[in-house]
């Protein structure tokens, strides 16, 4: 599935009412307000991501979690990642494929309606259909009794009882008009009707189906219908009324003549859909709109709907949107800064927040946002840096007009090069106690105060004259951040540089984060971020190898919960306080993270560094950060809140040899289930990618299984027995959903793997030993007979007859022997894969375990690799599986060939293999691999198929005594994932 955010740029002229948003967009974090319509986040699919149709008639939510919309192709089942269409005939049982409505009914299961008379309702484990009623059915409603009521565009209202018989209402019986466009059932057991020409009440209870005019209304349809405030809200082509204690009135003066086409009302919050003039919301925040310029796919709204996380999603003639809150809100020009394009953030005492941008300086307040005009001092007023000085005022460095000072709502000062500065291009800014300003630009770096201004170049100790950051220390230490790296200027006027070149080769200093808490002072890097004791010198990097997903981070900030944010190119992470000290102490190898994007409401997910601040901690709490397009925000506070719902999870496939098999009944597997695979979905639509799995096969897994993000479990060569899949679901930092989903199967055995198999071996072995034993006694009494009148003549003869019986033993011997050969054969068989021969991955754990072990009893060296042909589904496409397999084979045999005897060479699965070292270091491990790479690589596969060239990319890591069997086999994976990131046919070593 793809999906695409949209945040069009508002047009003023066209939603002045955004301008109102802004006085309380920065309200105290904790009101109960709702969010107001520009901070929602919003998103957009259509039949690029799989719709069958673009007119969204109506969206509904089932039981399970699934989200379901109806359109003019069909229905479709969202799971958050990809849509289901259901058509017609069968399952829905529907005549046509166009969908007009979806209702939820009284038992809590959904009612399709549309195109020809279609009726279908959606029951947890099948679908029952209604015979059709030839006219299109705009809306649904059932009351207590379980009839259905049906508003229909031409034939008036169809009563379906629930006994089946059918009650047709038209003109005739009193109605106002046949086209009924939309039907309400309320508790009290009315049937609201809205009409072509108004709306009318009829007693479902009453079997007259008397009919009562409601009055008070223009002539014209009613097109929407909900309860409201003990009443109902009445949408209607003419505009938006309210009935309560049997009067009409106009709800408000401001909706007069609008033409409602569908509403949503909950918790003092009325959403209202237009027929042409898009998306209105009347709350406590008063009446605010959305249109095409504000992101809207098309102004004609079909449809609304909350879904359980609070989500508003709306059908329009274009698509399908969303609107819902994100732990990010991104600030643009449809907010009213100065530009888009963000470099610096500056938190100021008053409680401001000042963004500087390509095109400008604002900033904001609780009364909404302020130009800073910069134009008299500034042509382009391009801001690179901002920086509060003792008294208040704020410095500002330029791209091109150097640095500026901005006091009482005026420009009270400027340096640029004709006064003095290096350069006209200010990065970085340092105001002392006492008033002295540093000023890092693109040419070296310049102290400005009474005396003058004095510069330090390259000849004066810094690595290179540009110059990013600066950090200035309580104790009068300045830290200059360069291109080249970071070097110490003490009070004194000594330049001591700090080497972080053999920090992972760092080079670039972008920024600088003070962390008083842990006396340590973190530098942004363009290899990691870097822990700088203040009170030792010492030097720790967070890095790639500390599991950071990018090499250049920007800006970090502390938090008031003391976590550590971190901007990049690819999104902002979050670490929380307790992994940090954890790895500074030498307690963990890798610390985890949260990655935010655009899903969760940034703008662009790529954050703007080399000036200063390029983030910051506001006094609210909130962290605001520079992207490159707009300034986003972020509660970290407000985080677990979207974490807490747990989403509900679905298996949706069952495959086995690649072969779906269906979900409803317990399944029975015939013998040779070789490759079982498993698809589940978390049923959230919040953070859908972000959704984190385990799983738990009973009967093959000791304990649950982590998937991450993966929604597919696969096990191949399972042995035959009872099994039950198990899958539960959480968002990130959430708790485990106590509804587990799950899933009965049993693989049949082979017959020779049958209990009553065994038994008749057993029962013939003992059968053929009685019978030679009982053949044997009576040779032996013939004999012995014989030997008695022939003893002389027949000692010869006795020799043989001796000779013989040594031999039936030696029969009976072997004939043990080999039935004993052929059960460790069959147990063989069991633990191996049957394509290859190699090891299975019930083997290979068995093995991995005891080797693990016995490594950290013994403290001796010890190695995985796991092993992945390139490019195999490529094969398997262009040719076939058989061409596959015979690929598989060579590939097995050439591993197997160039390992050593003590390795265990084992099929993971798929076109993945895997390789335990016992008593092997991390260089030999290196050369078998290398060897084994370059084997496959040389292998001649023309006997197989032309054109066929074999290559593996090879992922390697050791075992330490501290890890966990899931924590090697982790960072196995990751290596092997490396190492394809890297062009494939390649060894990557962790």
């Amino acid at each position: 599935m793809s999906r695409y955010v949209s945040r069009q740029t508002v047009k003023q002229v066209a939603f002045r009412v955004v301008l109102y948003s802004l006085t309380v967009f920065f309200s105290i974090t904790g009101n109960t307000a709702p969010s107001q319509l520009s901070d929602y986040f919003k998103e957009v699919w259509t039949t690029r991501d799989g719709l069958p149709h673009n007119t969204i008639n109506g969206i509904a939510q089932s039981e399970d979690g699934y989200l379901w919309v109806g359109t003019w192709e069909g229905a479709a089942r969202f799971n958050g990642r990809s849509f289901t269409v259901f058509g017609r005939g069968e399952p829905s049982g529907m005549p046509d494929v166009g969908i007009r409505t979806i209702y939820k009914n009284r038992q809590q299961n959904l009612i399709f309606a549309g195109a020809r008379g279609g009726l279908s309702e959606r029951r947890p484990d099948d679908w029952q259909s209604w015979q059709p009623y030839r006219v299109l059915i705009n809306g649904v409603a059932d009351d207590k009794q379980g009839n259905l009521w049906l508003a229909t565009e031409g034939q008036g209202v169809y009563r379906q009882a629930a006994r089946g018989e059918r009650t047709q209402l038209t003109i005739q019986q009193g109605l106002p008009s046949n086209v009924v466009s939309s039907v309400l059932s309320t508790d009290d057991g009315s049937i609201w009707l809205g009409t072509g020409r108004g709306l009318v009440r009829l007693n479902s209870e009453d079997e007259s189906f008397a009919l009562e005019q409601v009055n008070g209304l223009p002539e014209v349809p009613v097109l929407a219908l909900t309860a409201y405030n003990n009443g109902l809200l009445i949408g209607t082509e003419r505009g938006l009324y309210q009935y309560q204690a049997g009067q009409v009135s106009v709800f408000s003066p401001q909706l007069m003549n609008l033409p409602v086409s569908v509403l949503l009302a909950f918790d003092n919050q009325i959403w209202i859909g237009t027929t042409d003039r898009g998306l209105l919301r009347y709350s406590d925040a008063g009446l605010e709109s959305l249109n095409m310029a504000a992101g809207l796919p098309n102004n004609r709204i079909l449809s609304l709907f909350r879904d359980r996380e609070n989500s508003i999603w709306v059908g329009t003639n274009g698509g399908l949107f969303r609107l819902r809150d994100a732990p990010f809100v991104t600030l643009t020009t449809e907010q009213g800064l100065a530009g888009n394009y963000i470099r610096s953030v500056l938190s100021h005492s008053d409680g401001s927040v000042w963004v500087g941008s390509s095109q400008g300086v604002s900033r904001i307040t609780k009364q909404g946002v302020e130009a800073i005009d910069l134009s008299a001092y500034s042509d382009g007023q391009s801001v690179l840096s901002m920086v509060e000085g003792p008294d208040g005022s704020v410095w500002v460095g330029t791209h091109s007009d150097g640095v500026l000072q901005w006091q009482d709502g005026a420009i009270v000062q400027q340096y640029n090069r004709h006064t003095g500065l290096l350069a006209n291009e200010v990065r970085a800014i340092a105001v002392t106690p006492q008033g002295g300003l540093w000023v890092g630009t693109g040419h070296g770096l310049n102290y400005v105060d009474g005396n003058g201004v004095r510069s330090f170049t390259s000849e004066d100790g810094l690595p290179t004259p540009f110059v990013m950051g600066l950090y200035l220390h309580d104790d009068g230490r300045l830290f200059i951040g360069t291109g080249g790296g970071v070097v110490i200027r003490s009070p004194h006027g000594d330049i001591t540089p700090v080497d972080i070149s053999n920090l992972d080769d760092a080079e670039y200093a972008f920024g600088f984060a003070p962390d008083p808490a842990a006396d340590l002072l973190w530098m942004s890097t363009d290899r990691g971020l870097v822990a700088y004791d203040l009170t030792t010198g010492g030097l720790t990097m967070l890095g790639r190898d500390a599991g950071l997903p990018v090499d250049k981070v920007f800006q970090a900030v502390i938090d008031q919960d003391r976590h550590l944010w971190l901007s990049s190119n690819r999104g902002i992470l979050r670490f929380r306080r307790e992994q940090i000290e954890a790895y500074l102490a030498g307690q963990r190898e890798q610390v985890d993270y949260e990655l935010f994007g655009e899903s969760d409401g940034m703008q662009s997910a790529q954050t703007n560094g080399g000036s200063m601040q390029a983030a910051t901690l506001v006094q609210d709490g909130t962290v605001w950060f520079a992207t490159s397009k707009g300034a986003s925000r972020v509660n970290p506070a407000e985080l677990k809140r979207f974490s807490a719902n747990t989403p509900p999870v679905v298996i949706e496939g069952f495959k086995v040899n690649g072969s779906a098999l269906p979900l409803h009944t317990e399944k029975d597997i015939a013998p040779g289930a070789d490759r079982i695979e498993i698809q589940f979905a978390g049923l959230g639509f919040v953070m859908p990618e972000r959704i984190q799995y385990r799983t738990r096969l009973k009967g093959f897994d000791n304990s649950w299984v982590d998937r991450g993000s993966n929604t597919i479990a696969e096990y191949t060569n399972l042995p035959p027995g009872d099994y039950l899949f198990m899958v539960s679901a959480s968002y990130p930092g959430g708790a485990w959903g106590e509804q587990n989903a799950s899933f009965r199967f049993t693989i049949a055995p082979y017959f020779w793997q049958q209990t009553g198999f065994w038994i008749v071996v057993l029962l013939t072995v003992i059968a053929m030993v009685i019978v030679a034993h009982r053949w044997r006694m009576k040779s032996l009494r013939q004999r012995a007979e014989e030997l008695s009148t022939k003893v002389a003549e027949q000692t010869y003869t006795l020799k043989q007859q001796a000779d013989n019986l040594r031999k039936v033993d030696e029969e009976r011997s072997a004939l043990l022997l080999e039935i004993k050969r052929q059960a460790a054969e069959f147990e063989q068989q069991a633990r191996s894969d049957k394509l290859t021969g190699l090891a299975n991955r019930r083997a290979f754990d068995e093995s991995l375990h005891r080797e693990c072990a016995r490594s950290k009893r013994r403290n001796l060296p010890l190695c995985l690799a796991l092993l992945d042909i390139d490019h195999f589904k490529q094969i398997n496409d262009t040719f076939n599986h058989s061409i596959g397999d015979k690929v598989l084979k060579l590939v097995a045999d050439a591993i197997s060939q160039h390992c050593r005897e003590e390795d265990l060479v084992a099929r993971w699965g798929g076109e993945e293999f895997a390789i335990l070292l016992p008593n092997c270091g991390n260089q030999a491990a290196h050369d078998i691999c290398e060897r084994i790479r370059q084997a496959v690589s040389e292998t001649d596969c023309s006997a197989i198929a032309p054109d066929i060239s074999l290559t593996i990319s090879i992922g390697v890591t050791a075992y330490h005594s501290d890890d966990t069997f899931d924590k090697l086999i982790s960072r196995a994976d990751k290596a092997l994932y490396a190492a394809k990131e890297a062009g494939r046919n390649r060894l990557n070593q962790i």
